[in-house]
């Protein structure tokens, strides 16, 4: 599992504390939830913050570059470049979260487990 950072880790520390709680005193809809699922929820949430973030300093970066362009030729390799590039990480980031899905459901339904 990935490293977080303090400040996740301490917010699903206390989220998973709080679930646990509430499962233990068997509240209503809430008894279903499985702190391992909300720590990975939290995991997954900080994957598509940080990967947004890239990408937007990439984006501001990409638009200072259009501005500074005065070659048409040039325009469209940088055109180019950025559309091959986004794509790649758009395709990159879609399987690493799909991989970080099927692993926080193999881990709370027990799934692959050799039984």
């Amino acid at each position: 599992m990935p490293e977080m950072n303090t400040t996740a880790q301490a917010v699903t520390e206390q989220m998973m504390s709080l679930f646990e709680d509430w499962q233990k005193a068997g509240l209503g809809a809430w008894a279903w939830a499985n702190p391992l699922w909300y720590q990975m929820v939290v995991e997954m949430n900080s994957e598509i913050a940080r990967f947004i973030s890239d990408r937007l300093k990439q984006d501001f970066d990409f638009q200072a570059q259009l501005l500074q362009c005065r070659d048409p030729a040039a325009l469209r390799e940088l055109q180019c470049r950025f559309m091959k590039e986004a794509f790649e990480q758009y395709s990159a980031e879609t399987g690493k979260l799909f991989k970080m899905n099927n692993a926080a459901l193999d881990a709370v339904t027990g799934r692959g487990k050799d039984s």
